[in-house]
């Protein structure tokens, strides 16, 4: 076997010359539970080079419902280190580096960061301080940023452009960084009303630690921010074309709604 024989179904929807393109990206996924797991995964299947996942957590039985590394094998196993595993089974052409700590400052986070072709941000929805850091340091690369939570049977992309809407500003955020490690992201404002606010209210109030998801959405958000970052990695998304921020593009599966607004 060969990359060429392993990924000839692609070719069709890409051009050779697209492919190579895939092969030639390198992603770096930070978090690789719920989300980031399902868009690494559908990643390394669409036929990309290089990977960096990044992930201190480590797998447990509440994982098991949605995250795409989480098994009977793999519980109490750093999600990093497990998921990369996995990936290389998928894909046995692709290099991937496992972080399994979060680098605490950006010179360290930009280090890891440097030659990526685009990051995603799939980190944990409970603190924004992190959040806020990576998005700083793909910004100062000139990376594009893709970030997409699931509430409910729905997933939510939002693409953060190295020139455009900050992610502070996006998500309203204090302007004392001190705040940020415990602020709890506004998704109700940005969800709107009509898009689960029963789901979100209750992650707010903190009656909840976590957006109440299912396998359902954790996969549609790995199809739907995979084929994003492939579409834009091969040229058929233009660059003028991408929807990013403040407009965000919301897939619904119960409701059978897909569109695209402005928060």
């Amino acid at each position: 076997m060969d990359y060429w024989q392993a990924y000839q179904r692609n070719i069709g929807l890409f051009t050779g010359e697209q492919q190579q393109r895939l092969r030639d990206a390198k992603i770096f996924v930070a978090g690789v539970g719920g989300v980031g797991g399902n868009e690494a995964a559908t990643l390394a299947r669409f036929g990309v080079g290089k990977m960096v996942v990044m992930d201190p957590g480590v797998f447990d039985a509440p994982d098991m419902n949605r995250q795409f590394g989480a098994m009977a094998s793999t519980l109490g196993e750093n999600k990093a280190a497990a998921t990369a595993r996995l990936l290389r089974d998928i894909n046995p052409f692709l290099e991937v580096e496992a972080l399994e700590y979060a680098p605490q400052d950006d010179a360290a986070l930009a280090a890891r960061m440097a030659g990526c072709t685009l990051a995603i941000d799939a980190i944990d929805y409970a603190g924004f301080d992190y959040k806020a850091r990576f998005a700083r340091v793909a910004r100062s690369l000139g990376l594009l940023n893709v970030t997409a939570p699931i509430p409910g049977f729905g997933a939510l992309m939002m693409i953060f452009a190295p020139g455009g809407m900050l992610l502070e500003e996006f998500y309203q955020a204090p302007a004392d960084p001190a705040e940020w490690p415990a602020y709890r992201l506004p998704m109700d404002r940005v969800l709107g009303e009509e898009r689960y606010a029963h789901i979100v209210r209750s992650f707010l109030a903190k009656e909840r630690g976590y957006l109440t998801t299912c396998a359902g959405a954790a996969a549609l958000n790995g199809g739907l921010v995979a084929t994003e970052v492939a579409l834009i990695v091969t040229g058929l998304r233009p660059r003028e074309e991408i929807v990013v921020a403040p407009r965000v593009t919301y897939v619904d599966i119960l409701s059978r709604v897909f569109e695209v607004y402005t928060v």
